[in-house]
């Protein structure tokens, strides 16, 4: 071989070696990509049916005289709720279940009536207590003051609550 086919030859193989290494590293950043979403996931569980659930529903209502209760009637069936409270030194609304159990989700859903007065519900808890808080346009209510009881009460006023939990 001339010497400049040897310059060549050598050439040809600084590039392939050049390749070689973008193509592993390309590789390891897939690599450690895939690891980081798979990582990311770890913490979530599949789907469950069954016993390994527990569903706890209601509709809460807001009577303007003897305030909120647990609505139960041929059309409200209640399940797995005890009791609810209005917090009297911070005005939340404080409910209690029947259970002791990890919660995986808290729906809380005003209804028309309470939708059409820009009322929105959040909640915090879901063990045992769960605490909900109430808002009106963004202003947190009170619902200790009489005056933003007034707010959420009305003969026809509910809240729907929803707790999926799993027993410990």
């Amino acid at each position: 071989m001339s010497r400049t086919e040897l310059r060549m030859k050598k050439k040809m193989q600084g590039w392939m070696q050049v390749a070689i290494a973008c193509a592993l590293l390309l590789t390891g950043v897939l690599w450690t990509r895939a690891e980081d979403d798979a990582d990311a996931n770890s913490g979530l569980l599949p789907s469950v049916t069954g016993d390994a659930l527990t569903f706890s529903g209601m509709a809460l209502r807001f009577d303007a005289k003897n305030g909120p209760y647990i609505h139960a009637n041929a059309s409200h069936y209640p399940l797995g709720f005890k009791s609810v409270t209005i917090d009297p030194k911070r005005g939340y609304l404080t409910i209690r279940r029947d259970r002791v159990d990890s919660v995986v989700s808290i729906i809380v859903d005003p209804d028309e009536t309470l939708t059409a007065r820009g009322i929105t519900i959040g909640a915090s808890g879901g063990g045992v207590v769960t605490n909900l808080f109430f808002y009106q346009n963004g202003r947190l209510l009170n619902l200790a003051k009489p005056s933003d009881y007034a707010i959420i009460a009305g003969p026809v006023s509910n809240a729907w609550i929803t707790i999926i939990s799993q027993p410990k």
